[in-house]
């Protein structure tokens, strides 16, 4: 396989609501969700056959492996923060990993501590170790950067899709 020209950049700027609407995605199937979304789940088995306990443990189960439960802490979050969240965002791939540059910050994630790398449909979610997870939308490259940057990623072994 043969990767493009290194770097790879792009750019791209956000929204409350593009971040609302992926934060499930990125907290879904976390060691944490699933993790407590079984003891919930247990938990609603152990509470038969009285329907409350069990039916609140059981929509706590699906809020956590679904990885709803994290929407409104986001949305708190996001609300107080909203002009620094949508400000324009440069990131660049290279043999390194990704580096992300804000106004205010720039975040390096080498590719060793990347967990998890899934393709969407419209975005790339990324996680890294030490709970820390990114949202890349494809819109960030153009195409040819955006083949570039699938080959790097799988070179890297770290896409997965869906």
């Amino acid at each position: 396989m043969e990767i493009a020209k290194l770097p790879i950049t792009g750019s791209y700027r956000t929204s409350v609501s593009e971040y609302l609407r992926h934060a499930p995605a990125l907290n879904r199937g976390t060691k944490f969700s699933n993790g407590f979304g079984a003891l919930a789940a247990l938990l609603a088995i152990l509470s038969l056959p009285y329907l409350v306990p069990v039916a609140l443990e059981l929509t706590l189960a699906v809020a956590l492996v679904s990885g709803y439960y994290c929407v409104p802490f986001t949305w708190l979050t996001l609300r107080s923060n909203k002009a620094f969240v949508e400000q324009q965002i440069a990131v660049t791939a290279d043999e390194g990993g990704l580096h992300f540059t804000h106004v205010v910050s720039q975040i390096d994630v080498p590719w060793e501590e990347i967990t998890r790398l899934r393709e969407s449909r419209d975005c790339f979610f990324v996680t890294a170790r030490y709970p820390r997870a990114y949202i890349l939308p494809k819109r960030a490259f153009d195409s040819t950067q955006l083949e570039a940057f699938r080959d790097l990623a799988e070179s890297k072994d770290k896409l997965r899709r869906g």
